[in-house]
C-alpha cells in the first residue's frame, strides 16, 4: 500500500497545537471565587478568598499577606462583618481556635505581614511585649522617627530644670511643647535617661 505523503504546511499546525497544550499543562488556570456563594458554601468560600491572599512557600519560611495593609503594617481581611487580622484568621483557621480576648497573635519571626501558623502563637500581652524588647522592635529615644531630642539634650533639660529654669524656657530652647518638658522632667517619658526628676511640688529626686 502507497504511503500518504507528508505536506510541508501540515508542520507549523501540529508544533502550534503542541506548545498550546504544554501551556495549558504548565500554567494551570485559577478559578475566580464566588462573590456571592450559597449560604452552605459561603463559610468556606470565605477561607479559600482568604488564603488566596496569602503567598505560601516552604514551611520555615513567612508567608506574606499580599492583600490589604491596615495602618501599623498588619495584613487585613474582611470576615464576617468586619475587618481582622490576617495573622490572627491563619492562626485560628489552622489550629480551629478562636484567639480568646485577652491573648495576642504573637510572630515569632517579627514580620506583621507573615501569615504562616508556624511562625504564630497565642499568648499574653505581656509576653509579647516582652518579645517585643527583647529583639528591640520597639524604638525609643533617639532613635525613635519622631522625637526631636536626644539623650543628652533630655538629660540637660533635667538637669536645668532641676536648677531652676522655667519651663517655658526649656521649651522654647529645644524646641518642643511645655507638655513635653513636664512629661521629661516629670519621668513620664524618656525614662532610660537619668538625670534629676522634679515632681510638681519642684521636689528632686535622682532617675533610677
Amino acid at each position: 500500500m502507497p504511503r500518504m505523503p507528508r505536506f510541508p504546511y501540515h508542520q507549523p499546525l501540529i508544533r502550534q497545537a503542541k506548545e498550546s497544550c504544554m501551556t495549558d499543562i504548565s500554567k494551570p488556570r485559577t478559578r475566580k471565587i464566588a462573590a456571592d456563594p450559597h449560604p452552605d458554601l459561603a463559610e468556606a468560600v470565605a477561607v479559600t478568598r482568604f488564603w488566596r491572599n496569602v503567598q505560601a512557600v516552604g514551611p520555615d519560611e513567612c508567608w506574606t499577606w499580599v492583600g490589604s495593609i491596615d495602618n501599623r503594617g498588619y495584613g487585613e481581611f474582611f470576615y464576617r462583618g468586619r475587618n481582622r487580622r490576617a495573622h490572627d484568621l491563619a492562626l485560628s483557621f489552622t489550629v480551629g481556635e478562636v484567639r480568646h480576648e485577652s491573648l495576642d497573635t504573637c510572630h515569632e519571626c517579627d514580620n506583621p505581614v507573615c501569615c504562616n501558623p508556624g511562625h504564630l502563637r497565642f499568648d499574653t500581652r505581656q509576653s509579647n511585649v516582652d518579645d517585643m524588647l527583647s529583639r528591640d522592635r520597639n524604638p525609643r529615644g533617639s532613635r525613635h522617627p519622631s522625637t526631636k531630642l536626644t539623650e543628652a539634650e533630655v538629660l540637660i533639660i533635667r538637669e536645668r530644670r532641676a536648677l531652676g529654669a522655667r519651663q517655658k524656657d526649656l521649651a522654647a530652647d529645644y524646641g518642643i511643647s511645655a507638655a513635653a518638658v513636664v512629661a521629661i522632667v516629670h519621668g513620664r517619658n524618656w525614662k532610660h535617661v537619668g538625670g534629676p526628676i522634679t515632681n510638681r511640688n519642684h521636689m528632686t529626686t535622682k532617675a533610677a
